[in-house]
């Protein structure tokens, strides 16, 4: 097959579209295929990963209108974004244009899925999660409890990423003596006392930094499905999370708790820590791989 991938692999802390495109692309070679990221002549399948204009590949217009010309391409329309996500306007009106347009609709959780629908989709979807490298992200076998060490990261600085509940959750780590660390760009408007702050990173790099923290917490709220708890669950960590956390709860439901208040935080940390061994169990019998959720892309693509 020759294949168009909507968007060019970058280098450096990005999110899970870009490893997802870095790992359709191996796979894809692996066969024997040709991958491309822009529209060349007498392609068989476009992967769409975003429909917005973009310095990094192609957008719906240009993916459409080659379509026009060339019917027998098709068009696979994987969607990981909503306005609920960050508080926007139109991007869900995007979405469900291109999706109807589209051959194949692929969705990165079950959450984003019925959003969807809600919002007037009616055609037949599949769901597939995100997975992330774990030749980086290694299960660490022994964990310390000795001290309770949090650690989160993200990208992204907006405030539905949950950082007025970190500024709590700071709190309450210096009236019990743990560590909270995070990794990535903080919300500056947000004022904490004691959280570590580390910059952006990628790869090993995080993997070890997250490995240094023995609970992952995310108070993210109305994410598709997200990346930073796969990567934390990769590497061992039983995960605290948000009720609101949209797609994210479908993974951490399986190896973690749930929280809606401080009050509650509290007491889940405590039973998360009293059965810690269980939850880490649990997260080994789960597949957490990019390269498991790209062969699914690959079996929707081949029939």
């Amino acid at each position: 097959m020759r294949v168009c991938i909507s968007r060019k692999p970058v280098e450096g802390p990005w999110g899970g579209g870009n490893l997802f495109v870095k790992g359709m692309t191996s796979l894809l070679k692996s066969k024997g295929h040709e991958v491309f990221y822009e529209l060349v002549p007498n392609l068989d399948y476009i992967i769409m990963i975003d429909p917005r204009p973009s310095n990094y590949g192609v957008d719906a217009n240009q993916i459409f209108n080659y379509r026009l010309q060339n019917p027998k391409t098709k068009v696979l329309h994987r969607i990981n974004e909503c306005d609920m996500r960050k508080s926007t306007e139109g991007l869900d009106r995007i979405l469900l244009t291109c999706a109807n347009l589209s051959d194949e609709v692929v969705f990165i959780s079950s959450w984003l899925q019925d959003y969807f629908i809600k919002r007037g989709y009616a055609k037949d979807s599949s769901v597939i999660y995100n997975g992330c490298d774990t030749k980086d992200f290694t299960f660490k076998e022994q964990k310390d409890l000795s001290e309770i060490h949090l650690v989160t990261h993200h990208w992204s600085n907006n405030i539905l990423k949950g950082y007025d509940f970190y500024k709590e959750i700071d709190d309450i780590c210096v009236e019990n003596n743990w560590k909270f660390t995070f990794i990535g760009r903080f919300n500056e408007k947000i004022q904490t006392k004691n959280i570590q702050m580390i910059g952006p990173l990628t790869g090993k790099e995080l993997a070890e930094k997250i490995k240094l923290g023995n609970v992952y917490v995310t108070a993210s709220k109305w994410e598709p499905c997200g990346m930073h708890h796969i990567e934390a669950a990769a590497c061992g960590l039983p995960i605290l999370y948000h009720e609101d956390g949209g797609g994210i709860n479908e993974g951490c439901e399986r190896y973690g708790e749930s929280f809606s208040d401080i009050e509650e935080f509290k007491s889940k940390i405590k039973l998360l820590v009293e059965n810690y061994d269980d939850y880490r169990e649990k997260i080994k019998n789960v597949n957490l791989s990019i390269d498991n959720c790209c062969e699914s892309y690959y079996k929707i693509m081949v029939g």
